[in-house]
């Protein structure tokens, strides 16, 4: 038995927070949004999903992990077997959510480095990814740009190169990198990556071809997590351009693909969020936490809790947010941007949270840094400073509820009653219940622009 590296048709194993239908400035732990890693190709007969087809992929999976742990116990030049462990590792980080698993696979890559570091490409583009998953995007860079000279024909290089530069913010530059990742090999990670590229320039059309593409790659490649992942992805894309309907029936496909994904767990219950239904919504999100409690559910089941009175337990959940940050930061993985959102929406620490934002923003200059640092900023009173970060989050073209929401709140309050209507008229037009915390606000915030402009 031996598990087999193929880097250049590897699913997304990006493990961002910032899931592009809770909002674009609330991170893809899916990168969870995608990001890129390889993986192991499963010997499963491909076309099953369901239950029966994920406890047996889960049990393929131990099956390498330990077969691999072994090989590598047994033979300290095992280059192989160590950055195929780091494989395994990232896959099973996508499918549990666990962090940890990615500071394995961190560990199984550096000890592979440290046999050979030279000419070991998928030790250092996969350690690439990992720099990337953990909001390094420098350090992601520098090791993809290094990677790529040693097989200039392997398309893996690319896909963590273009993350890299999405997340420093350098679009351009990414699209030149998906694009050679596309002619090299047009896979399920190729088209979701473009995917989200299309998003952060509000070019939807292109945005849901390639999402489209993404699914019909994810079916029968024996991993039933990659086509969860993609319509999920979808899913959320859908809900962001308030097709809530569109995004229900995705969710539910991404369940069926993989019963008990963790990311269509709390996708189902941001729909239900949407459509009214309290219940509904804390039975899906407390289903998502109770697999894995990652802080974007956690904040939502609190506002979800919040929005229906419910002090208490909103109390309990924002609580947990601390405790969720310091296993993340034990495990290497920076969350400034998502700590950053999470204080300035609650009114934590806000005029502290002002130096994380700009330190953030600093190191990864991206339209979701500079949307944290103006809604922070803006929370904080700056409203100068809060207009010149947002413009910087508007101008890649995208169409983000939550960043168009914020765009309107900060129009609002610098005196640009035309420009704050605009923002806040697209809002009520495209996602009006784009967030139960903030809806309202929006609603109320449109009526009062609206009252100005006629009245001027």
């Amino acid at each position: 038995m031996r598990a087999r590296m193929n880097t250049g048709n590897a699913a997304a194993t990006h493990i961002r927070l910032h899931l592009l239908g809770t909002s674009m400035a609330l991170a893809m732990l899916l990168l969870a949004a995608c990001g890129g890693g390889a993986a192991s190709k499963s010997t499963g007969s491909g076309a099953a999903s369901g239950p029966t087809a994920v406890a047996d992929a889960r049990q393929r999976q131990d099956a390498r992990i330990a077969f691999l742990e072994e090989r590598a116990a047994g033979d300290p030049l095992d280059v192989f077997s160590l950055n195929n462990l780091a494989i395994e590792h990232q896959q099973r980080a996508r499918e549990t959510g666990d962090v940890s698993e990615i500071a394995r696979a961190e560990d199984a890559l550096r000890r592979s480095l440290k046999i050979r570091l030279n000419s070991n490409y998928d030790g250092i583009a996969l350690l690439a990814n990992v720099q990337n998953t953990k909001h390094e995007y420098a350090a992601g860079l520098a090791l993809a740009a290094a990677a790529i000279p040693l097989k200039p024909k392997s398309a893996y290089g690319y896909g963590v190169l273009g993350d890299a530069y999405m997340g420093l913010g350098q679009y351009k530059e990414a699209d030149f990198a998906y694009e050679k990742l596309i002619e090299l090999s047009p896979d399920l990670s190729a088209f979701g990556r473009r995917a989200a590229l299309f998003q952060t320039r509000g070019q939807i059309g292109d945005a849901e071809g390639s999402w489209q593409e993404a699914i019909k790659r994810a079916k029968g490649d024996g991993t039933p997590e990659h086509s969860a992942w993609a319509h999920a992805q979808i899913a959320s894309f859908y809900f962001a351009l308030g097709r809530v309907d569109d995004a229900a029936k995705q969710y539910q496909l991404s369940l069926d693909a993989f019963p008990g994904y963790v990311h269509a767990l709390a996708g189902t219950g941001r729909v239900a969020a949407a459509q009214g239904d309290t219940a509904r919504a804390i039975e899906y999100y407390t289903r998502a936490i109770n697999a894995v409690p990652l802080p974007e559910y956690v904040t939502a089941l609190g506002d979800v809790y919040a929005s229906s009175g419910d002090q208490k337990n909103a109390q309990a959940q924002y609580d947990l947010i601390g405790a969720i940050e310091q296993l993340y930061a034990a495990n290497g993985v920076n969350l400034d941007l998502q700590i950053g959102l999470f204080n300035a929406d609650h009114d934590r620490n806000v005029a502290a949270t002002v130096d994380r934002a700009k330190t953030a923003f600093a190191q990864q200059p991206s339209i979701l840094a500079a949307d944290v640092l103006a809604w922070v900023q803006f929370k904080a009173g700056n409203i100068a400073e809060a207009q010149t970060a947002v413009e910087q989050a508007l101008s890649s073209g995208t169409l983000d509820p939550l960043i168009t929401f914020h765009a309107g709140m900060i129009y609002k309050a610098a005196g640009d009653t035309a420009k704050a209507k605009t923002y806040l008229d697209r809002l009520e037009q495209t996602a009006p219940n784009f967030s139960v915390l903030y809806a309202s606000t929006a609603r109320k915030a449109l009526e009062d622009v609206t009252a100005q402009a006629r009245g001027s």
